[in-house]
């Protein structure tokens, strides 16, 4: 694998492309699970680093922003 990227729409740009691929594929697949999430199912994982970022704690007052932006401004009418 070459350390200069070739012209992109180049056939040797696309070889270049797949054999980076590859090497991330193998870094990725090659990963042992955190122990945090070890008891889930096989498969890819994909998400943050650290797994605390995506704790429901530190996403309530985001969520509860969000519900507020998209709920409806309606008025009772008695």
């Amino acid at each position: 694998m070459t350390t200069n990227k070739p012209e992109p729409g180049t056939p040797e740009f696309d070889k270049w492309l797949a054999n980076k691929a590859k090497g991330w594929s193998k870094e990725l697949f090659s990963k042992d699970k955190p122990p945090e999430i070890a008891e889930l199912e096989s498969g890819v994982i994909a998400g943050p680093k650290n797994i605390e970022d995506i704790m429901p704690e530190k996403t309530i007052a985001e969520d509860i922003a969000i519900d507020k932006e998209e709920k409806p401004n309606l008025k009772r009418v008695k």
